[in-house]
Formats: structure tokens, C-alpha cells, sequence
């Protein structure tokens, strides 16, 4: 059978067949492209998803570091920051410094041109520059200054694409040193006029310290010696009365015992709790006792007041020993045991020697200083030593005084067998300001001191022999005009 065309009718029907298996194809594929499209775009926003929590957790991690954080590219068009830097440019959100430069912020100009030039050099250098010192005017309107770390940055094939930098404000740091700087140079300009005025003042200030320490420390025991004597005078003179009162008062109670044999219970009760016997045998001790106390307070007063004693513009007789005996009265609280050491002994080999003229206050401010050293070397010879082990060999001064052989000079010797001093140190223990005591410890006035008052007040000399971990003795030799 033939159609109009002349074409067999089963050609037709096999054409129309042929296409509409081909057109099924045709839909299939287009529907698995469909699909595969589908999962195309699923998969890209997936990934553009993670993308973006990937951006968001890494600039939640920039904007917690301490740091401000950037990055710019190889012309200096910032491509993102870290909260902190975009606080410092005065923008609400790290987004807003994307496309910016340095001109676009509130930096000046000075300074701009200053980040753009290091930019270029990390770049053109392709290496990382550390520690710059940058100074930057902020949103604030203050000037700070900045530590700046810069690195160039490499795609996948190492080219240089950009810069990253890092910065933490040293303003606190800078502000500083520049006030140090400015101080030193102060210092240097003052150092040349005080070294001429020092000298000067040297001299004056040993002979005012002297005098001021040893009127402070005078009037200071004078007022606790004067303290001292009212309660004394009052006690010693009451005390005695005090003792024939109980006296009568204790006859009186033998009377009522011989009128009164038998008493009432309420009575025999208090002789019981208050053991009578025992009271009228002690009582009258515990008095003495008192008595005997008060003798030894009016010793110490006459002690204090020899120590404190102002001296006139002349020389007037005065009795080393008691010089000696005060001051050891002052610093028997150091030389006490304690938990660390036991008590420090003392040996006194007095000589005879007859009262002599001399300034008494500066002399027992001399005893003062040289005995207080010796305390503070056998402090320091204790270090590292147990309580048993100091208490072998015990920590100990010797005074010894005695007239030379010539009858002329009096001789005070005051020996301890502490820590000693170095060959270093012996040739400076005269010199003005010099102290091997630590920091608030010392003054570096106190043998200087000394050595002005026997050599330059009193005619006199000083010398000492030390030997690192034996000791030292100091000599003092005052000539004698005999009263």
C-alpha cells in the first residue's frame, strides 16, 4: 500500500516508531540531565554553605585574637580584617574595609604613605618584616603606636598576590620609653652640675647626719629616760610605805584572829580560797621583788641618759665603759636569742681607763655603728645554718679596751666572728656611700662617719683586720687628755 507520496506505509509506520524512540531517548536524557543539574546546584550551595561557615568561623577566630588582623593585596586594596582593626579604622564591621585603602582611613597622611612604602618593600622583598614600630592616629583622634608584623602572601603557585599583617598597640610601652628618653637626657644634663655640687655636699651631709641621727636618736631616749623616771620615782617612792602598810595590816589581822578564835564559815571559806598562809609568806616577797625591779628600771634610765647625751661645742670628761654599757643596753633586743639563732655572746674585757675629754654623743654613736655592723656580719655568717649548728660554734663580740703603751691613747677593740669581708671590699669601707648591705639596708654612711669622728673630731685613727668567713675587729685608738 502506498501513501500520496509514493511511500510505503510500513516505511511510515517504522519512521514514526524510530522517532518516538528517539524523542523517549531525547526525554530521558534530558530528564537525567535535569537531575544531574539538581544535584549539581545541591551540592555547589553545600559547598558554598560550608564556604561561607568556613569564613565565618575563621573571622570569629581573627576577631577573638588579641591582634588586629588584615590582608591587602598587591596594590594595597585592603580584602579584609579582624574586628579589632576595623574598630581601630573607625568602621562598623570588618565587610566595610573591602575595596578601601589606607587613604580611605582616618590615618594621616604621613603615616599612610609610610604603611604603603613597607607594604611594597614586603612584596618586592617576598619577605616577612617583624616588630615594626609604626606610629597611628586613630578614629579616636589619638595618637598610638603600633608593633607591626607584615608577611607577603603566594597563591598555589608561589607568585605574590598580597599581604598579610598583624599589629598590637604599644602606646603604654612607647609613651614610656620616650619619657625615659627625655628623663635620661635630663639626668645627663643635672649629672655634670651635681657631680661638682656633690663633692661638696658630702662633707656637710656626713656632719649633719651625724649630728641630726644622734639628736633624733638622743632626744628620742632622753624622752624615754624622762618617761621613765616619773613612774620610777613614784613606784620607789611609795613602794616602801606600801610595804609597812601590809605590814600593819597583817598585825592588825593577828589581832582579829586572837579576839575572833572561832570564825564564820563565810570567813573560813575565804581563808581557804585565798590560802592566808601562803599570802602573808609571799606577799612581802613579791614586794621586794617589785623593790628590785624598779632598781634595775632606774639602772636602764641611767644608761639611756648616758647614751643620749648632747654634745657642747668643747670636749668634757666622759667614761668609755658607760659609753659601751649604753649601747649594748640599746641593742640587747638584737643581740637576744630567736627562733633562727641563739643569743649572740658578749665578751667584755675592760682595762683600767680614766675618764677622758671627748664629745661622749658622737663616741656612742661610733660604738653604735661599729657594734650594729657587727651584729648585721654575724646575721649574714647564720645564713644557710641551722639553730644546733650555730649553737657549736656560737656567734660571739669581744670588747676589749685598754690604754697604750705610752699611757697617751685610749684603745676600744671591738672583734666579731662573722662573715669577714673580701679583698675587694676592704679597701672601701671608708668611702662615703659605699655598703654591701641590700637595697633600704644600708646607707653607706655609717663607717664614714665613723672614721670622721675619731680622725677628724677627736685626733684620733681607726684601722680593722678582716678575713672572709672569720671575722673582723676594728681598732680605735683616741689620744687621752687626762682630766
Amino acid at each position: 500500500m502506498m501513501d500520496k507520496a509514493g511511500v510505503p506505509a510500513i516505511a511510515q509506520n517504522e519512521a514514526v516508531a524510530y522517532l518516538e524512540q528517539e524523542l523517549t531517548q531525547a526525554r530521558a536524557e534530558i530528564e537525567t540531565l535535569k537531575q544531574a543539574q539538581a544535584q549539581e546546584k545541591q551540592q555547589r550551595e553545600q559547598i558554598e554553605l560550608d564556604l561561607r561557615a568556613s569564613q565565618q568561623m575563621l573571622q570569629l577566630v581573627m576577631d577573638t585574637l588579641p591582634e588586629a588582623i588584615f590582608w591587602k593585596d598587591r596594590k594595597s586594596v585592603y580584602l579584609g580584617c579582624n574586628q579589632n582593626f576595623a574598630d581601630d579604622a573607625g568602621l562598623n564591621s570588618p565587610e566595610e574595609i573591602i575595596g578601601k585603602t589606607d587613604f580611605d582611613l582616618p590615618w594621616k597622611r604621613e603615616e599612610t604613605e609610610f604603611y604603603r612604602e613597607c607594604d611594597r618593600r614586603v612584596m618586592l622583598s617576598g619577605k616577612a618584616e617583624l616588630g615594626i614600630t609604626e606610629p597611628q592616629f586613630n578614629s579616636e583622634g589619638k595618637q598610638t603606636w603600633l608593633e607591626t608584623n607584615k608577611a607577603p602572601l603566594h597563591d598555589g603557585h608561589g607568585r605574590i598576590i598580597g599581604i598579610l599583617g598583624t599589629y598590637q598597640d604599644i602606646t603604654e610601652r612607647k609613651q614610656a620609653e620616650i619619657a625615659l628618653q627625655e628623663l635620661n637626657q635630663k639626668l645627663e644634663l643635672q649629672t655634670i652640675e651635681l657631680t661638682a655640687a656633690l663633692e661638696q655636699l658630702q662633707q656637710s651631709q656626713l656632719q649633719l647626719i651625724q649630728r641630726e641621727k644622734m639628736s633624733a636618736l638622743g632626744n628620742l631616749i632622753a624622752g624615754i629616760a624622762h618617761e621613765i623616771n616619773n613612774p620610777v620615782g613614784f613606784l620607789s617612792g611609795n613602794l616602801q610605805p606600801a610595804k609597812e602598810y601590809v605590814k600593819e595590816l597583817f598585825e592588825l589581822l593577828d589581832l582579829y584572829q586572837e579576839a575572833i578564835p572561832h570564825p564564820g564559815q563565810a570567813i573560813k571559806g575565804k581563808i581557804d580560797i585565798i590560802d592566808l598562809d601562803y599570802l602573808r609568806e609571799d606577799l612581802p616577797k613579791l614586794l621586794q621583788s617589785m623593790q628590785e625591779g624598779i632598781k634595775r628600771i632606774a639602772s636602764i634610765s641611767i644608761s639611756l641618759r648616758t647614751f643620749s647625751r648632747s654634745d657642747t661645742e668643747h670636749q668634757v670628761p666622759f667614761q668609755l665603759h658607760e659609753g659601751l654599757e649604753s649601747t649594748l643596753l640599746i641593742l640587747k633586743h638584737r643581740l637576744k636569742a630567736n627562733d633562727q639563732r641563739p643569743a649572740i655572746q658578749i665578751t667584755q674585757n675592760y682595762g683600767e681607763i680614766p675618764p677622758i675629754l671627748c664629745f661622749p654623743g658622737q663616741l656612742n654613736q661610733v660604738f653604735m655603728n661599729l657594734l650594729a655592723n657587727a651584729i648585721d656580719a654575724l646575721d649574714d655568717s647564720n645564713q644557710g645554718k641551722g639553730f644546733l649548728e650555730i649553737q657549736e660554734q656560737p656567734n660571739r663580740i669581744t670588747i676589749t679596751t685598754q690604754l697604750s703603751a705610752d699611757q697617751q691613747s685610749a684603745i676600744i677593740k671591738i672583734q666579731d666572728n662573722g662573715i669577714g669581708m673580701s679583698q675587694d671590699i676592704k679597701h672601701k669601707v671608708f668611702d662615703n656611700l659605699f655598703t654591701t648591705k641590700g637595697v633600704g639596708k644600708g646607707t653607706g654612711l655609717g663607717l664614714a662617719i665613723v672614721r670622721q669622728i675619731i680622725v677628724e673630731k677627736h685626733g684620733g685613727k681607726i684601722e680593722f683586720d678582716s678575713e672572709l668567713g672569720q671575722g673582723t675587729e676594728f681598732v680605735i685608738e683616741i689620744p687621752v687628755a687626762m682630766v
